[in-house]
């Protein structure tokens, strides 16, 4: 450990404390216990916007249940960005466990496809009509 001897109001001394306090920040940021997916696949064509873009942003996570961390949360976060409404089916991969979502134009709808111990990594099917 180097002890350096600095007057209180020198520039030094400054900079010295906001490198202590920036890295107790760092080093005490949470952690979120979010594991990110992959992209879905697509079932079928995808609805656009005007100028040729994906209507609907799509994000999946699995997400450790307060209660007991030993179980993942599969959520899947559906985004419209064009003003209609679109009828959404998001599956697991190869199943038959679905949702079937509703997302008005410009919302955002969050569910959860399904609970499991464990697995923290799934493939899921998103069909849009």
């Amino acid at each position: 450990m180097v002890v350096i001897a600095l007057r209180p109001d020198s520039m030094a001394a400054a900079i010295l404390i906001a490198c202590v306090s920036t890295a107790h920040a760092q080093s005490t940021r949470p952690t979120t216990g979010l594991t990110m997916q992959g992209p879905a696949d697509q079932a079928a064509a995808v609805i656009k916007d005007g100028l040729g873009r994906p209507c609907l942003d799509v994000e999946a996570a699995a997400r450790r249940e307060t209660i007991n961390p030993d179980m993942l949360e599969h959520v899947v976060s559906l985004k419209n960005n064009c003003p209609r409404l679109i009828k959404v089916k998001v599956c697991y991969y190869n199943s038959d466990q679905c949702k079937q979502l509703d997302v008005l134009g410009y919302k955002r709808v969050d569910t959860v496809l399904g609970v499991m111990k464990g697995i923290k990594y799934f493939r899921y099917v998103l069909t849009q009509k």
